[in-house]
């Protein structure tokens, strides 16, 4: 299985790093190309917070944090739908949870603090918490703060991790339960400066746009040196079209109705690497991991992820219901892997895209 390697920030071992780890890419984003990207030679077989270019609630957040998605997340939808992420990719997180564990100056801690922005019902939280029994274990934690905006969420959130038997507290920082979820925003994280040894925010950094100063300021804050800052998405697969060619045809369906809400596909949010924010707070080069998989799922299953969607879920009922028609027929006439045709079973292409950047000393 391959690893991110602790050396990610000395120049010195860049080339040597990427050569280790084929699908890794090292970027410098104040250059025209990557400093060195390896194309894939074996190819292994995610929410919101901040506003948008228009307007935006309390402590910047998307009117759909606490609207769209507090109802998705309350009624179950969002976490039926929505799929985990893949053991590489947790893998690499745990490899630089652990760097940052073997970085910090105290080493009579207890364990790291994690804070997770946009936890939305705790699909990645889970994964971290009780990570599956094939990949590397994570380094001890002694606090877990899930940040999250939508009432809705939280509550899925709590339901969720008491089901796996893994106390949830409300009080923050000063809780006794290891793992806390709590009300706040990219801009409103409550805890202490340098308290954190990792930020991960799994399927939610694109809801910050535009205010990319504010965020990358308040991670800046909240981070210890050399903490890294984790971002992943997943994405449903649309570049084998010859293989799966019903899937880039409901994308076009429902993405029709995103009336310019920030999505990660617009990459808009890497405006980031520009900013003198940036600059000033996190190194330069980072590192970019893709793992391409395929899961088992249903025509329901393909109708409930796209309901699952913000802007899908804010649609009236007789949007919502065109959109549903208009996928179920996609998906129904279209070609299809079958896992199990019997059963109404095929493939599901994702893509999962993983980010590591590293706060300055």
């Amino acid at each position: 299985m391959l690893r991110l390697s602790c050396h990610i920030l000395s120049r010195s071992n860049i080339v040597a790093t990427v050569r280790a780890t084929p699908r890794r890419t090292l970027h410098n984003p104040h250059a025209t190309t990557p400093v060195q990207q390896l194309s894939a030679t074996n190819i292994i077989t995610a929410r919101t917070m901040s506003s948008s270019t228009s307007t935006a609630g309390p402590g910047n957040v998307h009117p759909l944090a606490s609207s769209a998605f507090s109802t998705s997340g309350e009624s179950g939808l969002y976490d039926r739908a929505r799929p985990s992420y893949p053991p590489e990719a947790l893998s690499h997180i745990f490899t630089a949870l652990h760097c940052s564990s073997s970085t910090k100056s105290n080493t009579n801690d207890t364990g790291i603090n994690i804070i997770e922005l946009g936890a939305g019902t705790g699909i990645f939280s889970r994964l971290l918490l009780s990570p599956p029994q094939d990949i590397p274990k994570p380094p001890s934690i002694s606090k877990f703060l899930a940040v999250e905006p939508a009432v809705g969420m939280r509550q899925g959130f709590t339901t969720s991790l008491q089901k796996l038997n893994i106390p949830v507290g409300s009080t923050g920082v000063t809780g006794t339960e290891v793992v806390q979820v709590v009300n706040g925003s990219f801009t409103d994280i409550p805890v202490p400066e340098a308290w954190a040894d990792a930020i991960i925010i799994a399927q939610a950094f694109h809801w910050s746009h535009p205010n990319y100063e504010s965020t990358l300021s308040s991670f800046a804050r909240v981070l210890r040196p050399h903490a890294p800052l984790i971002l992943l998405w997943n994405l449903e697969d649309r570049s084998l079209p010859e293989i799966h060619p019903w899937v880039p045809k409901i994308r076009d369906a429902y993405e029709a109705h995103e009336v310019g809400t920030p999505q990660y596909r617009h990459m808009w949010w890497k405006k980031i690497f520009e900013l003198p924010e940036f600059e000033q707070f996190f190194d330069k080069e980072y590192q970019f991991e893709e793992v391409k998989r395929v899961l088992p799922t249903t025509v329901d299953g393909v109708v409930e992820r796209v309901l699952s969607k913000s802007y899908i879920t804010a649609l009236s009922a007789n949007d919502k219901q065109a959109v549903e028609e208009k996928v179920r027929d996609v998906v129904e006439n279209e070609k299809k892997v079958w896992i199990d045709e019997g059963k109404g079973v095929f493939e599901y292409p994702y893509a999962t895209d993983l980010y590591v950047i590293r706060r300055k000393a």
